[in-house]
């Protein structure tokens, strides 16, 4: 008892004045002030035209197999995406050991387009700039190529540079 009310005058003080905050969230589903419900988000330049999407699932980093995809359905229907077996956080360069395959599809109506990166085609390179279990971030600028059918119909190389990436992680 002699060493109870030096400890509860300690935590009084230190702690200051304990109230209620009603601007806190009391559902016991709510989310922890200032976190965040998004699963992140990528965005990069894509042939001088800007271009940035959401991730609708989280990025999956398992077994050293690290990857996300996202897609901006505003208008022509964009998707992005990139997978990389990687043994922890630094560059990687498409055609390297770790070489880090890329996808672009643009969909308008019936009609796809796909230019893609993998260990033998495309250019560039990723840097996974911090991974943990919870979230990723990095950047990449890459030249993709087009698939064959893409390139029947007239399109060519696909430059992508200026790409970030920042993502939750599911394990």
């Amino acid at each position: 008892m002699k060493f109870l009310i030096p400890v509860t005058l300690l935590l009084v003080v230190a702690c200051g004045d304990l109230k209620f905050d009603e601007n806190l969230p009391t559902s016991p589903n709510s989310p922890p002030p200032g976190s965040t419900t998004s699963l992140g988000s990528m965005g990069a330049t894509v042939d001088n035209e800007q271009f940035s999407a959401p991730l609708q699932t989280p990025a999956i980093w398992r077994n050293d197999n690290f990857g996300f995809s996202a897609t901006n359905a505003t208008g022509l229907t964009r998707t992005f995406a990139l997978s990389l077996r990687l043994p922890g956080p630094g560059t990687y360069a498409v055609g390297s050991t770790y070489s880090p395959a890329v996808s672009y599809f643009e969909q308008d109506g019936t009609k796809t387009y796909r230019w893609f990166t993998n260990s033998r085609n495309g250019a560039g390179s990723v840097t996974v700039s911090f991974l943990s279990p919870e979230s990723a971030s990095g950047y990449f600028s890459v030249e993709l190529i087009p698939d064959s059918l893409t390139k029947e119909a007239g399109f060519t190389t696909k430059y992508i540079t200026g790409g970030t990436f920042n993502v939750a992680v599911m394990r």
